[in-house]
């Protein structure tokens, strides 16, 4: 599932701080839109021990920023990128530019395909972290004129191909100081990753079968799996517990991905209608309070999502009590892939970083305004996508 993020164009205007409110063990107060989303830096190769790709003339920082996304099962560089460092697109043997196909929230989006590259990723924003360097990986070139451009200028994506293998560490606590998240990717049993009290459980899923090369047969990019909370969707006799949300005294149940590279989390409208609430054409909750807006953009374009404050999201856990959240604002809107043998995916919703680290109150149409902003619940967050677990310590 290639980079299905959430970005926001702008967050302005701060108008206070407070802390979440926690009553028997649930979580109250998050808001709708993270603060911040992990990033890390990267260095780029042609070969394992090859010189560092540079800028050309080199003006330019060497080291790249890019967003650590668990939602995203490839690499993308952006174009800017790939014409700063030189770096070659793939060709077929027709001599024609190979094309990868995705599908995202917006619809269907075309990329291009790098050459065989190496990666070396860092901790972010200090290199408290280093890796060493995947054999042969092709990343996505993002087109110049796609939305992620126009969102997120010149910034890289680092998805599941670097994550594999090792284990993400989140500190939030910067975000107290509107600091930047710190982030880093560990080796597995790194001293340096901390013990956390509470563990949800991971399910990886392939989307490979989702996604197109043209011409067939060309190289494709590197794509690798993500991590969900719940059941596999692909598999009947998997007995995974689900994500559980309650609104209204009715009940529902559902797989999500989780999606570091998502600043906001939503649901599908088949849970929004299990839940008896109603939906205009465009998706907006009829007669219900504590509704909102957001402009939410990815593979294949931009709109405008409508979400409200349900009453109650429960994440599972591997022992004890379920992770709950109270007034738990998410927005609603169908991800829809449609896979080689021509059947349609839905995913049932997306967790995205405003249920772990500190989250503001949106406002506002196309330049959304921030209002109130919350702490977020947990000192530590840490991502094993190899052992399927997240591990989070609550503050």
């Amino acid at each position: 599932m290639q980079n299905r993020s959430t970005r926001y164009l702008v967050l302005a205007a701060i108008v206070g701080f407070a802390a979440p409110a926690a009553a028997d063990d649930v979580i109250e107060g998050v808001q709708a839109a993270a603060l911040d989303q992990p990033r890390v830096k990267l260095s780029i190769r042609r070969t394992a021990k090859g010189p560092e790709l540079v800028p050309k003339g080199g003006d330019a920082e060497t080291v790249l920023e890019a967003f650590l996304d668990t939602g995203a099962s490839g690499i993308v560089l952006s174009s800017d990128t790939i014409s700063a460092l030189g770096i070659a697109a793939a060709k077929a043997k027709n001599g024609k530019p190979v094309a990868f196909h995705d599908v995202g929230v917006g619809g269907t989006e075309e990329f291009g395909v790098t050459e065989p590259l190496h990666f070396t990723v860092n901790g972010y924003p200090t290199e408290t972290s280093t890796l060493a360097s995947p054999v042969g990986l092709r990343a996505q070139i993002r087109p110049e004129g796609g939305v992620l451009a126009m969102i997120a200028p010149s910034m890289d994506v680092a998805g599941t191909p670097l994550i594999a293998g090792n284990v993400i560490v989140i500190d939030p606590s910067p975000l107290k100081n509107f600091d930047k998240l710190q982030t880093m990717l560990l080796p597995p049993r790194d001293k340096r990753i901390p013990k956390t009290s509470r563990t949800v459980q991971l399910t990886g899923v392939s989307f490979a079968s989702f996604t197109r090369v043209e011409p067939e047969g060309a190289d494709a990019p590197a794509v690798f799996p993500n991590p969900m909370i719940g059941p596999h969707p692909f598999r009947k006799d998997d007995t995974r517990k689900p994500v559980t949300i309650r609104h209204n005294g009715k009940t529902a149940t559902g797989t999500f991905l989780l999606d570091t590279g998502a600043a906001a989390s939503m649901v599908s409208t088949r849970i929004a209608r299990d839940l008896g609430i109603a939906l205009t054409e465009d998706g907006a909750p009829v007669n219900v309070d504590n509704t909102y807006s957001l402009p939410i953009g990815g593979i294949g374009g931009m709109r405008v999502a409508h979400g409200l404050f349900f009453d109650r999201l429960e994440l599972p856990t591997t022992a004890g009590a379920p992770i709950a959240y109270a007034k738990a604002p998410l927005l609603i809107a169908d991800i829809t892939v449609v896979g080689t043998d021509n059947k349609p995916f839905t995913l049932d919703g997306v967790l995205g970083m405003n249920f772990l680290v500190a989250s503001a109150e949106i406002a506002g149409g196309a330049l959304p305004q921030v209002g109130e902003i919350v702490d977020g619940p947990f000192k530590v967050i840490v991502i094993d996508v190899d052992r399927g677990t997240m591990g989070l310590e609550p503050r």
